[in-house]
């Protein structure tokens, strides 16, 4: 008796078991086994005779002869591991809903122990379908761990980047009262240009003055004497409206008109 719409009705379960199973024709590496749970014996014969006439291409279909530990008779399809594998499996899942109804569909493989959902794109990363990357779990969670950490490491990098530009831009705005022609950030180093000097210096830090000042442990008190009287004449030219200051070690670039934020640089 052939098997109609609906007949296999809350009989089959939502639960799917993917490579969880050796297969039986072949090699793991070159073959995905997916495993369907049923509630009968019967029921599992009935899938069994519905799935080996689907249009989708399967090395073989069995039964299991012993319900697993929760109760239920598995259904295992063996195919062929390769490029369009997931689809097939969607096209079966598809075609047993005709019999089952719509079903929540979820599955576990080898690789993680929670059941996820097939709607969701978690699930696909540990549906292995190309068979050079078929590894024991073990191997599986250390590439993906190096995988997370180098996603990590870009993402830092990018957000870094990201960072440096914004704080380029602050400076180069900041820096627009006073007479250069050029400024540039690069490589740590903060380029001046007005039309008669060029000037290179350390960018150590720029910001909130109060807060710059107290994460460098800068005093104004501490205001040096025997500074480079050439290299702050070329700034003094440079800088017009705007001021520099030689404290400890520090070129503390300030606009006196605002006195919000300040640039402290070091000579090179």
């Amino acid at each position: 008796m052939s098997l109609r719409e609906g007949d296999l009705k809350n009989v089959v379960l939502k639960k799917l078991s993917i490579d969880e199973f050796e297969p039986k024709t072949g090699d793991a590496r070159n073959v995905l086994v997916l495993g369907f749970q049923v509630t009968e014996s019967n029921v599992g014969e009935d899938l069994y005779g519905f799935l080996n006439g689907a249009v989708v291409e399967v090395r073989d279909i069995e039964v299991s002869p012993n319900p697993n530990e929760d109760g239920y008779y598995m259904v295992f399809v063996e195919m062929d591991r390769k490029e369009g594998v997931v689809e097939s499996i969607k096209t079966l899942l598809r075609d047993t809903e005709r019999l089952a109804g719509k079903l929540a569909w979820e599955a576990r493989t080898y690789l993680n122990d929670d059941y996820l959902p097939l709607s969701e794109n978690e699930i696909y990363e540990y549906i292995i379908a190309d068979p050079a990357n078929y590894v024991p779990r073990e191997e599986f969670e250390s590439q993906r761990a190096a995988k997370i950490e180098e996603e990590k490491r870009l993402e830092e990098a990018a957000a870094a980047e990201a960072a440096a530009l914004d704080n380029t831009n602050k400076i180069l705005e900041f820096l627009r009262d006073s007479n250069l022609l050029q400024a540039g950030v690069n490589e740590g180093q903060l380029v001046l240009q007005d039309s008669r000097n060029v000037i290179a210096l350390e960018l150590v830090d720029f910001g909130p003055s109060s807060d710059v000042m107290l994460e460098h442990g800068i005093k104004e008190s501490a205001i040096k004497f025997d500074f480079d009287k050439v290299l702050f004449g070329k700034l003094k030219g440079m800088l017009g409206e705007m001021a520099a200051l030689p404290i400890d070690e520090y070129i503390v670039i300030y606009n006196p008109a605002k006195q919000d934020n300040i640039l402290i640089a070091k000579a090179i």
